[in-house]
């Protein structure tokens, strides 16, 4: 005889237990809104867990639950609902919630996927390829063990969490094993850990079948009529695949006036346009498997933005073709020699993005994007990476770069546990080497695509034109022991000429081509950890103390002070020969090349010295 399900609260044992700020810890304060990540993290363990044949279906449903499925979530929910402790402020309890007039949920499905099958306990072996189950319901931070994968269910499901306002969630998955179909169905909170209570409790609570020491799904007849029972979507046919029910959903509003909840309609054009901008390349049609995405909001349709009706994803689109085809260029590493992934751009005229989901991720709503999308496998977005705006705003590029399937454990290995950026110094040894050079061919490649390396070789103040109104333009010396070296002795005309030369720095040339420091090629605006920087190659030929200044040029001549509110150009620091960054503008040079960087100011030409002390 089935018993009626209940709440179950996890202790900890003596031989340990998961407390469960280590899942919520694991997201900690992303970088994008709960419901971005939600939708990434959702989607990738969707992919992951698709059927080798047919197209992946995701459904996000938003809604109000009407009057019969509220009663029975109250019902069946409501007693023994897991209490917070004292400290928490971040949740509302679940009784609050389920005792509103309004219960406001988001259903996230896939379909045709393989669902949560395999043990329902941790201690029972599990066949390969059969951990559904404990790797989402029960582990935290496991890695899917599926050929291509780019999740982790623990990760995935904290976002889960994450988004739900009372830290609630339903889990209603259907799998096939040998006996045919089956289903499972179980709710989990994750809320902080209570020490005041006897045994302490991990934080970390479950509903359904409570048995002694444990709590298990409901299964089969019993799961399907309590799902009917609390209006979860149905499976039709044969389908299989997971729902995830997030119980008062975080609405906030990406941005700065993040604690006002966004209305129905609202936050689903916001989940439509943040599926749209962060899956599309593996929604592409002509593709052997895509994934299929559909929005609703209270039973309603809400439009998707595809390459066919959306201007910027059909650059990327465009753009994400060349690089598989033979229109990509080729990223390599020369030392040592690695290929490390394919780019290409597509070029855009009056093409701007819109809402906030697209702001979020630092694409411009008020000009054409000027951005790469960083893929690697399984081709979602991992993040836009702005290069230099092209001179006028109205023009841009949308360029992408996906990362050699061979060097996808490095790439992977830099990211965050929200996987939105690569971060070399999360790696050692090449595979840091082997992020950072990818990155920097990134920028380089967009800088040539927008004409600023270009441009910015000519420091004739009659040449430097509109680039010159937004960045700002230069003149440059190197120094030794006080006195100027012109770093381009070779150069015919005088400093400063009307012939295209550069300005000198100033100071007498002594014309020592001896120096211990000088200057190599021109400086150049180049795009460094996504700011757009100027940037002067200096060879040293036995270390040295280094000393870097910047200021402002104007008429008549160089600022001594600036107005107490006028933005002044500063010196970052500089890149040595390893390829680490000194801060400062005065460092200990090593023997080779280093790079200074310099962050410009706009609408203003700026005098920069380098000089051995």
């Amino acid at each position: 005889m089935r018993t009626q399900p209940g709440w179950w609260s996890q202790p900890f044992r003596p031989d340990g237990g998961i407390a469960a700020e280590g899942l919520r810890n694991q997201l900690g304060r992303p970088s994008l809104s709960v419901l971005t990540v939600l939708v990434r993290e959702a989607a990738q363990n969707s992919w992951d867990a698709r059927l080798p044949t047919g197209d992946l279906q995701l459904e996000i449903d938003l809604g109000d639950l009407d009057r019969t499925p509220a009663a029975a979530w109250r019902t069946m929910l409501g007693p023994g609902a897991p209490e917070l402790p004292a400290e928490e402020t971040r949740l509302r309890t679940l009784t609050d919630y389920l005792n509103q007039d309004s219960l406001t949920y988001l259903a996230i499905s896939d379909r045709n996927a393989t669902g949560l099958g395999g043990p329902v306990r941790s201690d029972e072996p599990a066949p390969p390829g059969g951990r559904g189950w404990l790797s989402f319901v029960l582990n935290s931070g496991e890695r899917r063990d599926v050929e291509g994968g780019g999740g982790t269910y623990g990760f995935g499901k904290g976002a889960f969490f994450l988004a739900s306002r009372v830290g609630v969630i339903l889990i209603h998955t259907r799998f096939r094993d040998e006996t045919g179909l089956r289903v499972r169905l179980i709710g989990s909170a994750l809320l902080h850990q209570r020490d005041e209570t006897e045994p302490p409790l991990t934080g970390r609570h479950w509903w359904g079948q409570v048995r002694t020491d444990h709590c298990t799904p409901l299964e089969d007849d019993q799961a399907e009529a309590t799902a009917r029972a609390l209006g979860l979507p149905a499976f039709s046919g044969a389908d299989t695949g997971t729902t995830v029910v997030v119980l008062d959903p975080e609405l906030g509003t990406p941005g700065a006036d993040e604690d006002r909840q966004m209305e129905r309609a609202e936050a689903g054009r916001f989940l439509a346009d943040a599926a749209a901008l962060n899956l599309w390349p593996i929604t592409l049609h002509g593709r052997t498997q895509r994934m299929a995405i559909t929005v609703t909001v209270d039973g309603a349709p809400v439009d998707v933005p595809d390459e066919t009706n959306n201007e910027v994803i059909r650059a990327f689109a465009r753009a994400y073709r060349k690089s598989r085809g033979d229109g990509g260029s080729r990223v390599t590493c020369g030392n040592p020699k690695a290929d490390l992934g394919y780019i290409a751009h597509e070029a855009v005229v009056h093409t701007e993005s819109s809402g906030p989901a697209a702001a979020e991720l630092g694409l411009p709503t008020d000009a054409a994007p000027h951005h790469a999308a960083l893929l690697r496998s399984p081709d979602l977005v991992v993040r836009y990476l702005p290069g230099p705006p092209r001179p006028d705003p109205a023009f841009g590029y949308a360029a992408v770069f996906r990362a050699d399937d061979s060097m996808d454990h490095v790439f992977s290995a830099a990211e965050p546990p929200t996987h939105d950026d690569w971060v070399p110094d999360q790696l050692d040894g090449w595979d840091r080497s082997f992020v950072r050079v990818a990155r920097r061919r990134i920028t380089e490649y967009c800088s040539d695509v927008a004409g600023i390396v270009r441009t910015a070789r000519s420091h004739s103040t009659g040449s430097v034109g509109q680039l010159s109104r937004q960045l700002g333009f230069l003149m440059d010396a190197v120094t030794q022991d006080g006195g100027a070296v012109d770093p381009f002795p070779d150069r015919g005309g005088s400093p400063g000429g009307d012939d295209g030369s550069r300005p000198s720095g100033g100071g007498a040339a002594t014309g020592r081509r001896s120096a211990r420091i000088r200057a190599t090629g021109e400086p150049e605006f180049r795009v460094h950890e996504g700011e757009v920087l100027l940037t002067q190659v200096v060879d040293v030929a036995e270390a040295t103390l280094a000393q870097a200044t910047v200021r402002v040029v104007t008429a008549e001549g160089a600022e001594q002070r600036s107005p107490a509110a006028a933005a002044r150009p500063e010196v970052l620091g500089w890149v040595v020969p390893d390829g680490t960054f000194a801060p400062g503008a005065r460092v200990e040079l090593p023997e080779g090349s280093s790079t200074l960087l310099i962050r410009p100011v706009e609408d203003a030409a700026i005098e920069f010295t380098v000089s051995s002390v």
